[in-house]
């Protein structure tokens, strides 16, 4: 399936226009442009400062295992006039101030820290995924930007020599027609078949324009005279093989699996609401309950223990178990979507590159055959044994097989990266061996380095031991259809002309639903708008 790196020499010969001729030197290879879109692509650093955000996580979700502590500091006045004994208001003046440092440790969590440490973590690794497969995308676009503008170099160079051999055709009939050899009608026959190809050239001269936009936009410079791109590294041998490394490999699958597994620690993160939490308590400062004299500041301290558990809870934590259940349920399915998408990309994207290695040898044995017709054809026209018809016949057919050609060597090199892209191995790290590679999981420990948790190797064990139990009953699922049958159609095909407009004139306001409807359509899986 590695493309020859052969097969794109014709095309770069025949795109040698003035412009490029300028630019011999120093051709501009494929993994320069990877290493620099790696380097400095927007969208591939967003990803990473997204990826960057969500390391917090775990340091956010690990904080109850932490000693928390607080500074107060407090000043009042107070001022009231209340009634004396004599029937008379006086007012009451009072002035306190005090300062005190709190702190406070959790000692057991129940496992509602341990299970918001695994979601956390388990999304960490999902984020980490979603980076590689936008790394994958990124690198992509980069190698099919490259390929279409080498692809676009090579057909308008194509549409030029067929343009400059369509115009040598028109004076040849004109030269002729003076000489009473062609008539008026093969002038214009001519005449039509070169601007239909000046019309074609024209989209393409755009086309190699758009090409090299994106390219620029993914790569943040302009391409200069482009060297024919190197076989891509890490195919698979069969297709068989291409699955196999897809279910274990791929970036999309593996961002599915993990955000499975992070539903399944909120599971458990849910559950333990329900147990007690144990916290240790204590405080120490001073305090004038008279004055803001410092000399009437007394030591005061208070500490304990404190056990919390919820009783009654109005059914708000079973609730909220039964969500994170069927969130669980959701994602699993998710992930079952995501592998069959995956299977099916990587076997569309093999397809395309076996279509275009034998569309290539096609268009490679058609353009040899057509030039060797042409030739035939344009001698025997000299010797008048061949009509002028045949002759843009042939022509067009020799400018079909070259283009038929160089889009198959397109489309094959292109269907390799979609392929090495959707395994997940279309990475800067395999491509190029100088460039710097990010380390995703650099930032996590540099931030675990930045947190204080002198109690943390003793609480964590204890918390995950105590955690509550993750799995959850399969979802019910629905019985097998028996005899499926479409119901019979009213009418076989939509009746009537045409539509001609939009009813977009504002439509009156329906009255809202009252909070009775809104029950009802609840329990009876209805809609509040349904007639009854």
């Amino acid at each position: 399936m590695n493309a020859d790196p052969r097969l794109w020499t014709l095309p770069l010969l025949l795109a040698a226009t003035p412009v490029l001729a300028q630019e011999m030197h120093d051709p501009e290879t494929l993994d320069r442009a990877i290493a620099d879109a790696y380097r400095a692509n927007p969208t591939l650093e967003a990803g990473r400062a997204q990826l960057r955000a969500l390391d917090e996580q775990i340091v956010q979700a690990g904080s109850p295992y932490r000693l928390t502590v607080g500074l107060n500091l407090n000043m009042q006045y107070r001022q009231q006039d209340q009634r004396t004994m004599l029937d008379q208001f006086g007012t009451v003046r009072s002035r306190t101030m005090g300062a005190t440092i709190s702190a406070s440790q959790i000692l057991l969590n129940g496992g509602r820290t341990a299970a918001q440490v695994s979601a956390a973590e388990a999304t960490v690794l999902a984020g980490r995924e979603r980076l590689r497969e936008t790394e994958n995308m990124i690198l992509y676009g980069v190698v099919d930007a490259y390929a279409s503008v080498l692809r676009d170099q090579a057909l308008v160079a194509i549409q030029t020599r067929s343009l400059d051999s369509y115009g040598r055709q028109v004076d040849q009939a004109v030269a002729r027609e003076r000489g009473g050899d062609l008539t008026r009608t093969d002038i214009a026959q001519a005449q039509a078949q070169r601007e239909i190809i000046r019309a074609q050239l024209a989209q393409a001269q755009a086309n190699l324009q758009s090409s090299r936009a994106r390219f620029a936009a993914l790569v943040g410079r302009n391409p200069g005279r482009l060297a024919p791109p190197p076989p891509l590294p890490g195919l698979p041998n069969t297709l068989e093989t291409a699955f196999q490394v897809a279910e274990k490999e791929s970036p999309a699958l593996w961002q599915a699996t993990l955000a499975a597994r992070a539903g399944d620690a909120r599971i458990a993160a849910q559950r333990a609401e329900r147990a007690p939490i144990v916290a240790l308590t204590g405080g120490y400062g001073y305090a004038s309950p008279y004055s803001y004299q410092l000399r009437d500041a007394g030591a005061q301290a208070t500490g304990g223990i404190s056990v919390t558990m919820p009783l009654l809870a109005g059914g708000l934590i079973g609730s909220r178990i039964r969500a994170a259940v069927a969130e669980r349920q959701q994602l699993g399915f998710e992930a079952e979507t995501t592998r069959r998408q995956a299977l099916t990309e990587v076997q569309d994207a093999w397809n395309q590159a076996v279509a275009a290695g034998e569309q290539q040898i096609s268009g490679r044995i058609a353009t040899e055959a057509a030039e060797a017709a042409l030739t035939g054809v344009k001698r025997g026209f000299q010797e008048g044994f061949r009509s002028n018809f045949e002759v843009l016949d042939s022509e067009q057919r020799l400018l079909n097989a070259q283009i038929v050609a160089t889009n198959a060597r397109y489309a094959g090199y292109v269907a390799q990266a979609r392929l090495l892209a959707t395994l997940g191995r279309l990475q800067a790290g395999l491509l190029e061996t100088g460039v710097a590679v990010y380390d995703p999981a650099a930032n996590a420990r540099a931030v675990k380095k930045q947190v204080f948790g002198p109690f943390d190797p003793l609480l964590a064990p204890i918390d995950r031991a105590s955690r509550p139990d993750a799995t959850a009953k399969p979802p019910a699922m629905l019985p097998v259809a028996t005899a499926p049958a479409i119901r019979p159609a009213a009418i076989a095909e939509p009746p009537g002309t045409l539509g001609q407009a939009v009813p977009v004139t504002p439509a009156p306001a329906l009255p809202a639903p009252s909070f009775t409807e809104l029950s009802d359509a609840v329990v009876t899986g209805g809609s509040p708008a349904a007639p009854r």
